[in-house]
Parts: C-alpha cells; structure tokens; sequence
C-alpha cells in the first residue's frame, strides 16, 4: 500500500475509505479524449489511470479523491464523468462519525 493509499486518512473526521466519494465513468460516453486524457492530466490526485485498448480512464486510486471535489467533471468534453450526491454522501459521514 502506499501513502497514497493509506487508510490512515481522515475527512471530517471520518476515515476516507468509508466516504463512497470517486468519480464515476460512463463508457459509452469516455473515448479517453482521442488519447489526451484531460481528466486525468487535469486532477494532480492521481485518481485516474490510462488504458489504451479501448483509449479511456478509470479510476485506479478512488481514496484519493478529494471528497465533494468535482472539478474533473468539467474538463470532460463528453460528461462521461459523474459523482455521488452530495447530501447522501453527507449522510454518511455523519453516521460513521456517530459511530465513533
């Protein structure tokens, strides 16, 4: 595991492993930006990674993200990107932080 991995961090208190906040692809929409990737260029959290057969992005280190962080999304040309709703999201994080 590397540090960028590491569950060891927190978000409001709550560890970062157990808030469900990543982007999500559409592939029938992602064509990888004909090779250019600009998501993943864009976001300098290394959430993404680079396949190219067929040319697109996942996402490979999801917990790094930063949570409520969209900016990706509009770097996409083709609104292949998506994230969770925020106020579920939030709910979440209040009953792990309830939890202790």
């Amino acid at each position: 595991m590397t540090s960028d991995e590491s569950s060891e961090r927190t978000f409001m208190g709550v560890d970062r492993t157990k808030i469900p906040w990543w982007p999500r692809i559409d592939y029938e929409k992602c064509d990888g930006c004909g090779g250019a990737y600009d998501c993943m260029d864009f976001c300098p959290h290394r959430v993404y990674a680079a396949r190219d057969d067929p040319p697109r992005v996942e996402v490979e280190n999801p917990y790094n993200c930063v949570v409520f962080c969209k900016a990706c999304k509009k770097m996409c040309p083709h609104d292949a990107i998506s994230f969770p709703d925020k106020s579920a999201v939030l709910k979440t994080i209040k009953a792990a932080r309830q939890e202790g």
